[in-house]
């Protein structure tokens, strides 16, 4: 039990690490600081691997822990409940915590996405308004038309 209660308290530390990335990529969005965004994605790529790594090696050593206390393909639930005393009492604190990191995540990914997605539109319709229907990027060719009484179109940020 104590190899198990060390690889979720290790378990855990990785899933705050991933909500960490996940609330820095947030912040970005909210910030508009485009030219960051590739290397928060790879560190959160990088912390969802390390997480699911420990996931794996948690479902490996459920297994064991469950053979060897006479239980068929248990769960981690199954193996907090059949564990003595002291252990079911930190399993259980770590496994409700797992569970409401695990909630936290889903729930940072779905707002980051619902912002990225607002961003991208947001600069699909910015190009629309640059190009005025020409093709794209000819707002920066030899041959941009110049009107001096038109102003110059906005960007509206949509965070």
């Amino acid at each position: 039990m104590e190899a198990l209660a060390r690889l979720l308290t290790r378990e855990r530390l990785l899933v705050e690490l991933l909500v960490f990335k996940l609330v820095e990529m947030r912040q970005l969005l909210v910030a508009g600081e485009t030219r960051f965004l590739g290397w928060a994605a790879e560190e959160v790529e990088r912390a969802t691997t390390s997480v699911r790594a420990a996931e794996l090696d948690r479902a490996v050593l459920v297994t064991s822990l469950g053979d060897t206390r006479g239980l068929d393909e248990p769960t981690l639930g199954d193996l907090v409940a059949d564990a003595p005393e002291p252990w079911r009492s930190l399993l259980e604190d770590d496994f409700k915590a797992l569970r409401a990191g695990a909630t936290e995540v889903a729930d940072l990914l779905l707002a980051t996405r619902r912002l990225a997605d607002a961003g991208a539109r947001s600069i699909s319709e910015s190009l629309g308004t640059l190009t005025d229907g020409e093709p794209p990027l000819s707002a920066y060719g030899p041959h941009v038309r110049r009107e001096a009484t038109a102003p110059a179109p906005r960007v509206q940020h949509v965070l």
